[in-house]
């Protein structure tokens, strides 16, 4: 639960920072993909945790798989960004 926590409010922060349309749909959509892939894994027999809470795995995943989305996303753009500055038109 303690894991959760610091996942939860670390996810927060990062909402709370970048909360725009793209930015939580990055979240939601790397949150759902990973926690259902991950379930799927279990669920085969690929690997499986010793402490899984929800569908086999640890409650905090999708708060991490999310967060990993988001700050994944914000990197991605702002390269971008940089990359349309210093590159010749």
């Amino acid at each position: 639960m303690l894991l959760f926590t610091v996942a939860l409010a670390q996810c927060l922060l990062a909402l709370a920072l970048w909360h725009d349309r793209l930015s939580v749909s990055f979240f939601l959509t790397i949150a759902a993909l990973g926690t259902l892939a991950e379930a799927m894994f279990v669920h085969f027999g690929i690997w499986h945790y010793a402490n899984p809470t929800f569908l086999g795995i640890p409650l905090w995943f999708p708060l991490a798989f999310g967060t990993t989305g988001l700050i994944g996303a914000r990197l991605a753009r702002t390269v971008a960004a940089m990359w349309e500055r210093v590159s010749p038109s």
